[in-house]
């Protein structure tokens, strides 16, 4: 980790006293959480947007879906994440129904 020149010497007066020391590694650690965090989130968002856009290519080239139909099969899946996000859809009674209809 690269330090800048203000918390060098902000370093040589918090080894003097433990306590500002600790206080400075957990600021350090704090600021490390905070960034990893916002890192993730965006790649999150990353990957939901190429899959998004992935699952509307698909649709549209191997299923023909145009103009009309597109956008609301769109919204409908999106409306889909939106009920497993608020628990009104579950992962396992999504299963169970495909189970059904491939039988």
């Amino acid at each position: 980790m690269e330090l800048t020149k203000r918390q060098e010497k902000q370093l040589n007066k918090v080894f003097d006293n433990p306590k500002k020391l600790r206080k400075w590694v957990d600021d350090v650690y704090a600021d490390m959480i905070v960034s990893c965090e916002k890192k993730t989130e965006k790649r999150v968002c990353e990957y939901l947007d190429i899959y998004s856009i992935s699952v509307a290519y698909t649709l549209s080239y191997v299923c023909g879906l145009g103009k009309k139909r597109l956008p609301e099969v769109m919204w409908r899946i999106w409306n889909n994440v939106d009920c497993f996000k608020s628990g009104h859809l579950s992962l396992d009674d999504c299963i169970e129904e495909l189970e059904k209809k491939r039988s």
